[in-house]
């Protein structure tokens, strides 16, 4: 295994040790081991048009959180800047300098310098790899995008913060001409997919489809099934 892997790898360890503990660690740690030779999941495929979509006003979305401060953030340079002004970045957010180099575009949210929540969106086929997204085909050319690579830290889950995110994330995508965007939940991720149906303040369809990704060591394939709507509160129900 190469350095810069293992490096990536130690960097992404330490980061789930400190933000959800050891027991996590120990069951993501045996769940990487087992997917180097073996990975079946399931996910929820989107595409939501947003050509014409009203959004709400910023005031009705955001949290009340104290310290709560909002940033963009495009190259390395920018990255680096908001490091030096003490805000955590490098320290939590994993390959960050290989995503933004790829093109990728973090969202972020602190608390006082905290990272609390991060999202990516992408605009190429490239920043999408980027995020370890399985191979959902986004037609970038047609002025589609990907979001992925969302996470909150679990202090401060449950405060409105992702919906504030999300917000932000589909300002930047109308602003850049975007015409749809896509994304993908794991189908056994209820949480966000409960999340998804009891925010309410943003208008957010079901998946249109299921994809299945099979992997066997190198061999890899991925299939796509159309869904019927309103397929993902049936899934939050059965989960429930």
């Amino acid at each position: 295994m190469q350095v810069p892997r293992l490096k990536s790898l130690f960097s992404q360890g330490k980061h789930i040790y400190q933000n959800e503990g050891s027991v996590s660690l120990l069951k993501r740690g045996l769940a990487f081991a087992s997917s180097l030779i073996f990975e079946y999941q399931t996910y929820y495929l989107y595409m939501e048009p947003l050509e014409g979509l009203r959004l709400p006003n910023e005031v009705d979305v955001r949290p009340e959180v104290e310290g709560l401060t909002f940033r963009i953030v495009t190259t390395n340079r920018e990255a680096d800047e908001l490091e030096a002004d003490g805000f955590e970045f490098r320290s939590q957010v994993v390959n960050a300098r290989e995503k933004l180099d790829k093109g990728a575009t973090a969202f972020c949210i602190f608390v006082g310098r905290e990272l609390a929540h991060i999202g990516w969106v992408a605009l190429s086929q490239e920043a999408m790899d980027s995020l370890g997204a399985p191979p959902y085909k986004v037609d970038f050319s047609d002025h589609e995008a990907y979001d992925g690579g969302i996470w909150t830290k679990p202090k401060y889950r449950r405060m409105g913060i992702h919906v504030y995110e999300t917000l932000k994330r589909l300002e930047f995508a109308q602003h850049k001409g975007t015409r749809t965007r896509r994304y993908v939940i794991a189908s056994d991720n209820v949480a966000i997919q409960k999340g998804r149906i009891l925010r309410g303040t943003l208008p957010l369809p079901g998946p249109h489809a299921e994809g299945r990704l099979l992997r066997i060591l190198w061999w890899k394939s991925w299939r796509e099934k159309p869904l019927p709507p309103g397929s993902d509160r049936e899934q939050c129900n059965a989960g429930a």
